[in-house]
């Protein structure tokens, strides 16, 4: 009864862990079109890392900054810094379900590196699930071949980098803890997007480029006061979300509660809509429940076999 109880607990906390995140894609998605997407990440981490400091003191529990695995904490960093500003890029020429649901392909990459770099075994089963969660990618992007677009993939590849990213943290995780290695993310980020604020912006491009890349290529600046509370609010919903999440996978069954993350495709239908009248096609929800449903089959396999690696971490 008690284990029952803290999935409960688990499951809500899941629920407003990517309803929170749903919240930030969007503040991202409304900021895209005057806010630089670099401006967004420093002020995000900025509020972030004040957070996490506080809270940590606030607990009376360490702050460490060393990682005990400096080249791969250094690989695993700018491997999720690099694979979410595709993914937040993409939300600027994406609809928002679409960039959210792409990215739900997570899973099968995680199980994918999983064998490659863990030498794991994945059987028939897993395997037919990444396929058919694979064919689901194809109908959501529904790609036309003589006019492609390119950003479709973007999402994709952030759950590439971020599966990756999954896997050299189930190898660091024995030595560097759940906050630290949040930090290190926060930290590399800020780092990163300052790094690219002092040179990428010292060039004189194209104006045709300058359009093309506005999010990424437009001055910083904030131009009134809302763009400043939503970028405070990107700040807080990310650390917020993150509570939520770990504080979920720590309290209940993993493979009981990692489905109900796809709470958070139906917020970006439901938010797409309102705001932007955006949605999928029909082959975009066929695309979208074959993900779905072949992503919790994988939760519910590697349960059974007691394989952790995809449902032992939140999916964002």
């Amino acid at each position: 009864m008690i284990h029952s109880n803290n999935n409960i607990r688990a499951i809500i906390l899941v629920l407003i862990g990517m309803t929170v995140f749903a919240a930030q894609d969007t503040f991202i998605k409304i900021l895209s079109t005057s806010t630089n997407l670099y401006l967004i990440y420093l002020i995000r981490c900025i509020v972030g890392l004040t957070i996490i400091i506080i809270y940590l003191k606030y607990k009376n529990l360490e702050i460490i900054f060393k990682t005990h695995y400096p080249y791969l904490t250094l690989l695993r960093t700018f491997t999720f810094f690099f694979g979410f500003s595709l993914y937040y890029f993409s939300l600027s020429k994406l609809s928002l379900p679409m960039a959210v649901t792409l990215f739900f392909v997570s899973p099968f990459f995680t199980s994918i590196f999983s064998i490659i770099i863990l030498k794991e075994k994945v059987g028939i089963r897993r395997w037919s699930a990444i396929v058919v969660g694979f064919i689901g990618v194809y109908l959501v992007m529904d790609p036309d071949f003589n006019n492609f677009n390119i950003y479709t993939l973007f999402p994709v590849l952030c759950a590439i980098c971020y599966s990756f990213t999954i896997i050299i943290q189930k190898k660091t995780s024995d030595k560097d803890n759940v906050f630290s290695q949040i930090i290190h993310i926060y930290l590399s980020a800020l780092f990163f997007a300052l790094i690219i604020r002092s040179t990428i912006l010292n060039y004189n491009f194209d104006p045709n480029i300058v359009n093309e890349y506005y999010s990424i290529l437009v001055p910083w600046k904030i131009d009134n006061f809302f763009n400043f509370i939503l970028l405070v609010n990107i700040g807080f919903t990310g650390v917020i979300g993150f509570f939520c999440l770990f504080s979920a996978y720590n309290s209940g069954k993993p493979s009981a509660i990692a489905p109900f993350e796809y709470i958070i495709i139906v917020w970006a239908l439901i938010i797409g809509w309102l705001l932007w009248g955006e949605t999928l096609d029909y082959k975009g929800f066929i695309g979208l429940t074959l993900i779905v449903l072949a992503g919790i089959y994988t939760f519910v396999r590697e349960s059974k076999l007691q394989k952790s690696i995809s449902i032992d971490k939140p999916l964002r």
